[in-house]
């Protein structure tokens, strides 16, 4: 059976230039990767450039009772782009609301240990804050809605514990990845959580007073990667709970994946803390975008398909950037081992997947 051991964590991840590949438990205090040399084809090039390629993200995947939704963040440096997207789980309807954000020192912060992301707009306030000193993972937002959306108020939270040294899982998992040469490399900080909290909905928000409180999963992603000029990615989020396990998951296929994908992906899967290091997959779509996906890897570990609910695409065209999006809600069914070789089943398991193409 494939294994990936999580080994422990380096001190940083470049160091005097060399970048520690691997699989790590828990995170380093920041996830910065500048500092290589020549990440570009070995020719030495000013390190003002170089760390301009050096792109970040935010994704926070969430489901529980009545919603799931997920809320990004992208920072390109000279802007930032921060989306919230739910779907009603009851009606399958979806509102998406989304917000330009103009130069700024650094969108996505680099430090693991206490810090925020957050959109400042009076029609879009979304923050995301963690705290591994006071062991919590925070999301807050409040979208204005217009004639033909409803406005949104949303706050989670989510604590967890970072004691590394007992062998929990708690803090997460770091994968460092050539991307996709061992020239330059993709950080990723992953951490399942449970969350506690709710989404409230009205014709404005000032209307909304009080939130409904449930408990649910949400998967906190934090990415850093020297970013190709043309890039494709597809990225799915499960978040599934039963009676006695909590199950989230998360799989990806991008043009930036490692050479040795075997070694170095991160594709992750999480039952009631206890992560596994999942083995690449291929993901397909034979049936078309609306139709059936088939998600699987040659290990025998992850047999899924994917059943599209509802799809929405977007074209973003900022001057140097264009990307095309693909939003898609639906469910997941079938099988996933975890490192123990225990067989999980899945049925109506809500799953969230991106797809974007990405010219910049």
């Amino acid at each position: 059976m494939y294994s990936r051991p999580l080994n422990k964590i380096p001190e940083k991840i470049v160091h005097n230039g060399k970048i520690h590949f691997g699989s790590y438990q828990g995170v380093t205090d920041r996830l910065d990767i500048r500092g290589v040399r020549a990440p570009f084809a070995g020719v030495p090039i000013g390190r003002l450039f170089s760390n301009f390629r050096i792109k970040s993200k935010i994704i926070y995947s969430f489901c529980y009772e009545k919603y799931a939704g997920i809320v990004e963040f992208f920072d390109d440096k000279a802007f930032g782009l921060a989306e919230v997207s739910l779907w009603n789980r009851e009606t399958n309807q979806k509102y998406s609301y989304h917000t330009f954000m103009g130069p700024r020192k650094r969108f996505v912060p680099t430090n693991t240990k206490e810090a925020a992301c957050t959109s400042f707009s009076k029609s879009r306030y979304i923050k995301i804050s963690w705290s591994r000193k006071h062991k919590h993972v925070k999301l807050s937002f409040v979208v204005k809605g217009d004639r033909f959306r409803p406005a949104f108020k949303g706050k989670f939270y989510s604590p967890f514990d970072i004691e590394n040294s007992s062998g929990s899982d708690s803090d997460g998992v770091l994968f460092v990845n050539p991307a996709p040469t061992t020239q330059r490399c993709s950080a990723t900080w992953i951490l399942p959580l449970e969350i506690l909290g709710g989404v409230g909905t009205a014709p404005h928000r000032k209307q909304i007073t009080c939130l409904p409180e449930a408990k649910g999963l949400g998967l906190l992603l934090i990415n850093r990667t020297y970013l190709k000029v043309h890039s494709t990615n597809e990225i799915m989020f499960g978040l599934f709970q039963s009676e006695d396990k909590r199950i989230s998951f998360s799989f990806s296929n991008t043009n930036q994946d490692s050479i040795d994908d075997d070694t170095y992906n991160n594709n992750v899967l999480s039952v009631n803390g206890q992560i596994t290091a999942m083995p690449p997959v291929k993901i397909t779509h034979p049936f078309g975008i609306n139709g059936k996906w088939v998600i699987q890897d040659t290990e025998n570990m992850v047999d899924l398909s994917f059943f599209p609910v509802t799809v929405s695409s977007r074209t973003v065209n900022i001057i140097v950037m264009r990307n095309m999006e693909k939003t898609i809600f639906g469910n997941f069914e079938g099988i996933l081992m975890s490192k123990d070789g225990e067989k999980i089943t899945l049925k109506n398991c809500p799953g969230i997947v991106k797809k974007s193409m990405l010219r910049l």
